[in-house]
């Protein structure tokens, strides 16, 4: 038998320790929201046409419908967001905030 095959032949594995994070340093919701609430202003300000139903919202930022209604709800009573009567998200300084 060559060294290869051999049954004593065995692979050797390199442990690396694995560092768990203590509760406190774990991200509260609320930053979660906070930080989707830039991302989504700044989508928003680099595509001053940007129209999003919240369907399209949901896909668009992989959020559960409950979520993204806040999150869109949030940006309307901030009066950043508009939402037309066709149920389309607009920027509300945009001329589309009525159609």
């Amino acid at each position: 038998m060559n060294k290869h095959t051999s049954p004593r032949t065995h692979a050797f594995v390199a442990t690396m320790p694995v560092t768990v994070a203590p509760p406190e340093s774990v991200a509260p919701a609320e930053a979660w929201h906070d930080e989707l609430i830039r991302r989504v202003r700044g989508e928003y300000l680099e595509m001053p046409g940007l129209a999003l139903t919240l369907g399209q919202a949901q896909r668009m930022w992989n959020l559960h419908r409950g979520e993204c209604e806040r999150l869109l709800g949030d940006l309307v009573d901030a009066g950043f967001l508009a939402c037309t009567p066709l149920g389309k998200f607009v920027r509300a300084d945009s001329n589309r905030a009525g159609a």
